[in-house]
């Protein structure tokens, strides 16, 4: 990656930097180092300093940022000689900003927008839902108000949706959307793989009581109590709470989680899909993005991609469509 500052190219400075983000992190984070050496006269003094943007460059592609971002974090290693940079994307501003508003009658896109406006963030591409709603958002983040518009949206549409940074603004879109023409192949550019399957968190019976204690029913995955064994816990109904969604939080079934090793490639971030071929960890299909880290160190681009069996989306409760908190 090409790190630029000011318009400045710092390529001969940065000895290694990190790209990362994750559908759970949400901004999108850059950290790099840079040699820093007043006692050496032949390294150029580069001085940079905390809120000032940073933008991050294919080597293929100087016309448009991969990343941009703002610093918020600088570390000096005097003795070595070295200064450690951390800059996020606007997203952050959206996950730290708090607000307090309330939306009558808007969809999911427009309350996503309202929001931005507010908050100072440029608006790009918002899916659209065309999901009207209502709701009061008492002292939540930008991101917050954002993602409880969407989960409403989700519940009527049943679609699933990310926000994520395009350079400067902010884009929603829906989540697990496949990157056609990349694969993830053993035998071309995956250098390692883990796998592992647990069901030591598993729950598939729930006993369901009224508020007194009594047995009202037990609600069942019957093809995992046979496949595993029966693993139960308690619900206790409230009347002021859906007992369905609650109940269905419960169930806990197998937990799969995978780890690839591949040669870089700038289109792979969270939040996306691709195609894996690996026999030996038998990971063959298509797979949802649920962490990505890209290492630029000695002219290498590599990537490590924490992948998801299923498309699951960051939903954030809060509001209903009548107005009334949960």
């Amino acid at each position: 990656m090409i790190i630029k500052h000011k318009g400045n190219d710092l390529s001969g400075l940065v000895e290694k930097s990190t790209w990362s983000g994750s559908r759970l992190q949400v901004a999108r984070k850059l950290v790099f180092e840079y040699v820093f050496d007043p006692r050496d006269p032949n390294v150029p003094q580069y001085v940079m300093n905390l809120g000032e943007t940073v933008q991050g460059f294919s080597e293929t592609d100087s016309a448009k940022p991969v990343f941009q971002g703002n610093i918020y974090k600088i570390e000096r290693a005097t003795q070595a000689g070295k200064i450690t940079v951390t800059a996020y994307d606007n997203l952050f501003i959206l996950t730290k900003s708090k607000s307090t508003r309330k939306f009558t009658n808007m969809t999911a896109e427009d309350i996503a927008s309202a929001v931005c406006a507010e908050m100072g963030i440029k608006v790009g591409s918002l899916a659209k839902t065309g999901v009207k709603m209502t709701f009061v958002a008492a002292d939540k983040t930008g991101y917050q108000m954002i993602m409880m518009a969407y989960t409403q949206a989700s519940k009527k549409n049943k679609k699933k949706y990310h926000p994520v940074m395009n350079v400067d603004k902010l884009d929603v879109i829906e989540k697990g959307t496949l990157i056609g023409d990349f694969e993830a192949n053993q035998f071309v550019n995956e250098e390692d793989s883990t796998y592992s399957e647990s069901i030591e968190n598993m729950i598939n019976t729930v006993k369901v009581t009224d508020e007194q204690g009594n047995l009202k029913s037990y609600e069942r995955n019957a093809e995992w109590v046979s496949k595993y064994s029966m693993i139960m816990t308690t619900y206790k109904s409230n009347p002021n709470r859906n007992a369905q969604e609650e109940v269905k939080a419960l169930m806990k079934g197998p937990e799969r989680t995978g780890t690839i090793d591949l040669l870089g490639d700038y289109r792979i971030v969270s939040s996306y899909s691709i195609k894996i071929i690996d026999m030996i960890a038998q990971l063959t299909g298509q797979f949802f993005v649920k962490s990505d880290t890209h290492t630029f160190e000695n002219g290498q681009h590599t990537m490590r991609l924490e992948i998801e069996f299923e498309n699951t989306m960051n939903e954030e409760k809060g509001g209903d469509d009548d107005g009334r908190r949960k």
